[in-house]
């Protein structure tokens, strides 16, 4: 992904709502990832305490507590940027700022047809845009669009339409912007599923993929729709133990609804049985393998390893990574930002 970054002049910053840790975080810095996204003020919290600065909140903070965090941050880091997509939640932002002696900058964040967050039109943004350089605390530094609906797709030609039709719409609003000497210095935006098409539209200066560190089901069956090798290796995997094998055709592993997210369907058998074999989920702590007719069945005790449906939840659900070269156990990473 940096190699991608550095051949299309687009700067990364991954997002650390998929991995929720430090030691990853360090890993891509390393790769030349210049800063990071957080979803949420407890995510940015645990990467400032870590030392990592120019965090960039992409979700909108909203009320006196959650300002009062991201003031109390910008002790660690005086170049936290945060996003606002309504006028009274920039006043008050600015207001807070300004009785604690700070100054905050912000992107202002625009909805690519997702309805979720961001302003719902141009002009919209435009004037959010002069309300927002209006404010004495605030400092605009530009715009977030994220098409969060678009990065999922699975035909191909679909995907490139609807993302490059969200970028054709967000150069307009530049231009237009331009036209007010109002030009972002920053445009963010973009994922796994549009890296790509992102750097085709030439619209952006920065990508906020996340779920290319590690990959899911989800993203993978977005190339396997089209025939394709996913562009990155899958690298998280849960691993499972048989603990019943009593009936002919499938065996009961202990990894079921506590142990995935799912909202991206199901695991797939990556490791310990045949990669034909199908799971079943069978309970909160309870998983069914089905192996096919012919291949053998895993004994008790097998060790299963999935691929799972969605990383970011998944990743959430549990304390500690594992990480594993070959068959050595060389490390155990917290999950820093887990349930915050």
């Amino acid at each position: 992904m940096s190699k991608h970054g550095q051949d299309h002049d687009l700067a990364i910053r991954p997002h650390v709502k998929c991995h929720k840790s430090a030691q990853i975080a360090a890993l891509q810095r390393a790769a030349g990832a210049m800063s990071f996204c957080c979803a949420t003020i407890g995510e940015a919290e645990m990467m400032a305490a870590a030392g990592f600065t120019s965090i960039l909140i992409t979700s909108p903070l909203v009320g006196e507590d959650k300002i009062g965090r991201a003031i109390a941050l910008t002790q660690l880091d005086a170049q936290l940027c945060l996003v606002v997509d309504n006028p009274a939640n920039a006043a008050q932002l600015s207001d807070l700022c300004a009785l604690a002696g700070v100054s905050i900058d912000v992107l202002v964040d625009v909805d690519p047809g997702m309805h979720r967050t961001g302003v719902a039109s141009q002009i919209a943004a435009i004037e959010l845009v002069g309300y927002v350089r209006s404010l004495p605390s605030l400092g605009y530094q530009g715009l977030q669009c994220y098409a969060g609906h678009v990065q999922h797709i699975e035909d191909a030609e679909a995907r490139q339409e609807a993302s490059l039709a969200v970028m054709g719409a967000l150069r307009v609003l530049c231009e237009e912007l331009k036209a007010l000497d109002w030009a972002p210095a920053v445009i963010s935006g973009g994922g796994t599923g549009t890296y790509l098409i992102d750097a085709q539209a030439a619209v952006l200066t920065e990508l906020q993929a996340g779920s290319y560190v590690v990959m899911d089901n989800q993203y993978n069956n977005v190339w396997a729709a089209n025939a394709l090798p996913p562009p990155f290796d899958v690298a998280l995997f849960v691993q499972s133990a048989v603990i019943s094998a009593n009936h002919p055709g499938h065996v009961t592993c202990d990894a079921g609804f506590k142990h995935f997210a799912v909202d991206g369907g199901r695991p797939v058998v990556a490791r310990g049985a045949s990669l034909a074999s199908e799971y079943e989920y069978f309970g909160d702590v309870h998983g069914l393998v089905r192996t096919p007719p012919g291949q053998p069945q895993p004994g008790l005790g097998a060790r299963i390893e999935f691929v799972v449906p969605h990383c970011d939840p998944t990743i959430n659900l549990y304390d500690q990574y594992h990480c594993v070269r070959g068959d050595q156990l060389v490390a155990i990473w917290p999950v820093d930002a887990r349930g915050v």
